[in-house]
């Protein structure tokens, strides 16, 4: 049932467009460092070689448009462009093969951190948000990545340039808000408010799902078998709870009517009831 309240679906296609020379060279750590301290932007390229099917990363000062339309031995696979915008705030912007930006990510630091590091950042959110499809629930963050972010705002868009969704994490006030959008218009919104750390997965979310006009409040808590998912009804009477194992439902699982009276009560074995 939660699945079909919290799934975000954010696809992060890899992809960007800079470098230090206008030729093609391999990179390495130190390269892309200094590049990044003189510059304050890194535009990383990672291209398949054809013949022997080893992806390699490189750095542009551009991409020429042609290339994108001539068959060689060494294809795009994903580029991103990193921007410094101060020692605390990067930008990161995913491009796909053709040119069009797929995601945009905004991270505000808790320190200055290496280049290397910042790739590392932006790797750990798309593993999250795109293995996961953005199930707040299951996001998991290392401590390093907690360590070093203080806050996080990632768009995707559709392939057609128009905003497909917004993210926004912050764990200082430990809070989380997703949008999703539908032809340019809010089509649903989720706001997550979550104690002790994300692991702990203990949660009260507002869903808001604006095109069918309904509002689901819901409380997680994390148990020793998984997690005990509450959900409400607009005026505060409990709708359903049930326990979560790995995103199944496992054990008993109750419904109630919105004046509070049992509706049905089904047991679940690993989601078969």
């Amino acid at each position: 049932m939660r699945k079909n309240f919290l799934f975000i679906f954010l696809i992060f296609l890899v992809n960007s467009i800079f470098s230090y020379s206008i030729s093609i060279k391999p990179s390495n750590e130190k390269e892309l460092q200094e590049i990044f301290e003189k510059n304050k932007e890194v535009i990383v390229v990672y291209r398949l070689n054809s013949m022997d099917s080893v992806t390699k990363k490189y750095i542009e000062n551009k991409i020429p448009k042609e290339e994108y339309n001539i068959i060689n031995t060494n294809h795009i696979v994903e580029s991103i462009k990193y921007t410094q915008k101060n020692k605390f705030d990067i930008l990161a912007e995913v491009y796909i093969p053709n040119g069009n930006l797929a995601v945009k990510t905004e991270i505000k630091l808790r320190k200055k951190i290496l280049f290397n590091e910042i790739e590392k950042l932006v790797q750990e959110i798309t593993d999250n948000e795109g293995s996961n499809q953005s199930d707040i629930l299951n996001n998991k963050f290392n401590d390093e990545f907690l360590e070093n972010v203080k806050s996080f705002i990632s768009y995707s868009y559709y392939d057609d340039g128009s905003l497909f969704s917004k993210t926004e994490y912050n764990f200082d006030i430990k809070s989380i808000d997703m949008i999703t959008y539908l032809d340019g218009k809010i089509s649903s919104k989720t706001k997550a408010k979550y104690k002790g750390s994300i692991q702990d997965e203990n949660m009260d979310i507002d869903f808001y799902e604006n095109l069918t006009k309904t509002f689901i409040k819901m409380k997680v808590k994390k148990i020793e078998n998984g997690q005990e998912i509450k959900t409400f009804y607009p005026n505060g009477n409990l709708k359903s709870i049930g326990v979560y194992k790995d995103n199944l439902l496992n054990g008993a699982y109750k419904e109630y009517n919105e004046d509070g009276s049992l509706k049905k009560e089904t047991f679940y074995e690993e989601g078969v009831d």
